[in-house]
């Protein structure tokens, strides 16, 4: 074989390693260990947020298209007066005085109180089925918004402050995307995946950090308890919350 050749071999073989290692998933990182789970007395949750103030969840129903405030067992402690048509994601303002929510097959975020009054609605221009729609909201520390589309493309959307888009990525690390928090902590996403039964660890500069498993698959909701390092998913066909501990 000529030096050329062996050369070329021994580049085909170490350049896959050498892009995983360096932007790729790792397995020996942090992992997720099953804390507990919650039956909920509604049916198809779909997004899911915590509110550290309050200790109490926000969740979304496919079934009522209501929102509830929960205690973090799932137990309801009210329900919001807003009625939607095709509700999805749902999280904190980090007012920590109102909820944003999006409504899938209106392309609408808007903005509610805590009993359910609209404070504010945007239409966001994006193209595809409609029953493919928005299906995730985020906002980071600044106060900047982040909505994900679940596919058909996958789509990785940042607000301007008057709620126009910024920024619109298209993502394909995994079958479809249901959901995302952002973690103040590290300044990264967690990203649900229902079609792929995972989550993933994520920055759109860095790609995938690190993939997590989930059991099974229609987790369409996902949120951070970030001082306790808990998560809470919701599961849209066992009608349950799961909560996970992330360990190093």
């Amino acid at each position: 074989m000529k030096l050329s050749e062996v050369i070329s071999l021994f580049l085909f073989l170490i350049l896959p390693v050498s892009i995983v290692g360096c932007a790729g998933i790792s397995d020996s990182a942090s992992q997720l260990h099953l804390v507990a789970t919650y039956k909920l007395t509604f049916g198809e949750p779909s997004g899911v947020t915590y509110d550290e103030v309050q200790n109490v969840l926000w969740i979304v129903s496919g079934t009522t298209q209501r929102i509830y405030k929960t205690d973090t067992t799932g137990k309801i402690l009210k329900t919001l007066n807003y009625k939607g048509d095709d509700l999805e994601g749902i999280t904190l303002d980090n007012s920590k005085s109102s909820l944003w929510v999006v409504e899938e097959k209106k392309r609408e975020l808007l903005q509610l109180d805590f009993d359910g009054n609209v404070l504010d609605s945007k239409a966001i221009p994006i193209s595809g089925p409609l029953n493919s729609g928005l299906e995730g909201v985020a906002q980071d520390e600044k106060g900047t918004i982040y909505l994900l589309n679940e596919k058909k493309p996958g789509r990785f959307i940042e607000l301007n402050p008057d709620l126009t888009i910024k920024n619109n990525l298209v993502i394909y690390f995994a079958d479809d995307f249901s959901d995302m928090v952002y973690s103040p902590k590290e300044k990264l996403f967690f990203v649900l995946s229902d079609e792929s039964k995972a989550m993933y660890k994520w920055r759109p500069d860095l790609g995938v950090v690190q993939k997590f498993s989930l059991p099974l698959n229609k987790f369409e909701g996902v949120t951070l308890n970030a001082a306790a390092n808990k998560f809470f998913l919701v599961n849209n066909d066992t009608n349950e919350l799961w909560i996970y501990s992330l360990t190093q």
